[in-house]
């Protein structure tokens, strides 16, 4: 490398930082921006370089390149990949309408950023940790969007040392990431306050323990926060098994004699419906997440694809910084929830 020393307080130029660094200004240029386009060995060499001679970013001229970008279509930069945990025999992620909405989203935002994202599967039977690692290292792919988990408290086996990685939701038990999700808490107070403002007052929460666990027990915190204030002949108790039948969703029902049911379980308004159940006019029904907004369930929309275009800018920017393996200190994104209008609940006044 140069000896060459920059003269204090005259920030150095990018032929100053190439002569120094032994590299052409292109890539000084692309090193300067974290583009995955360049070798990590040579973006880190470049930057090391950089720093020595003094360089810091202009937040003007960051600011016109940024504006400059936006307003051209960018070229390819790289492949980013989507990894799934679902193995063969589970509920394939393509078949659950809101991960295909996140893919659909994140795919739809890489291309407008000059990426592309490709789906890998990793529980494939012909498929191992390793392999993984290394066709991610052999395609140049320096970043990831891990997919929801199968199962709640998941471990992720890939070694992420030298990749970008996003998650989805509170699946992911270790390691911890920064992660994109829609926010639980909140979405859960404007279902039920919605109801409230309908004229429905025992409203009944029909929670599997496994899908509490998915969502770091927010669901059922939310509901009792919001129950709290109900006066004591209103409040249900959650319905809190491991798994939701039609025979224990039903039993609970004429326990408790719910007039309005919020839950993720799919199969609630078919169950209700074959119990000879008028829904809405005998029971409210609302659903935590409705899969399509096609005006037949009445609940919440979690902006799927919204969800997803975010996680992939949030990959995107930690490969421009070159943000690589286990943050110490994990970020949430949470997204806002829309209420829907359906036919499962009365009609506003």
């Amino acid at each position: 490398m140069s000896t060459h020393i920059h003269p204090e307080n005259i920030p150095p130029s990018q032929r100053d930082i190439a002569r120094a660094a032994g590299a052409s200004q292109g890539a000084v240029s692309l090193a300067l921006n974290n583009s995955p386009r360049l070798s990590t060995k040579l973006r880190d060499h470049i930057q090391a370089v950089a720093r020595q001679l003094g360089y810091r970013p202009n937040p003007y001229l960051s600011g016109l390149s940024a504006y400059r970008k936006q307003r051209r279509r960018p070229n390819y930069q790289a492949t980013l990949a989507w990894v799934s945990s679902y193995p063969p025999g589970v509920r394939h992620w393509r078949d659950i309408p809101t991960f295909q909405h996140y893919f659909e989203g994140a795919s739809r935002r890489a291309n407008e950023l000059g990426y592309q994202l490709e789906a890998f599967e990793l529980a494939t039977p012909d498929m191992t940790p390793a392999r993984m690692s290394q066709i991610l290292k052999t395609r140049n792919i320096p970043g990831i969007l891990i997919a929801p988990q199968p199962g709640s408290r998941a471990r992720f086996p890939l070694n992420l040392d030298h990749l970008s990685a996003i998650t989805f939701g509170y699946t992911l038990a270790a390691p911890r990431l920064h992660l994109v999700t829609h926010n639980h808490f909140r979405g859960m107070e404007v279902l039920v306050r919605t109801l409230r403002a309908r004229g429905y007052r025992r409203i009944g929460l029909a929670l599997e323990a496994e899908n509490d666990l998915r969502f770091d027990r927010i669901i059922g915190s939310a509901f009792l926060r919001e129950q709290s204030d109900w006066p004591a002949s209103s409040r249900i108790p959650i319905f809190g098994e491991r798994q939701l039948t039609p025979a224990n969703f039903l039993s609970w029902m004429r326990r408790y004699k719910p007039d309005a049911i919020a839950t993720y379980w799919e199969p609630a308004l078919p169950t209700l419906l074959d119990a000879g159940l008028r829904v809405p006019a005998d029971i409210g029904l609302a659903m935590l997440s409705i899969p399509h907004r096609d005006g037949t369930l009445a609940g919440m929309w979690e902006n799927p694809e919204v969800v997803g275009a975010r996680a992939l800018e949030s990959l995107v920017e930690m490969v421009h910084r070159g943000e690589r393996g286990i943050p110490e200190h994990p970020s949430c994104v949470l997204i806002e929830s829309t209420w829907t209008e359906g036919k499962t609940i009365r009609p506003s006044a």
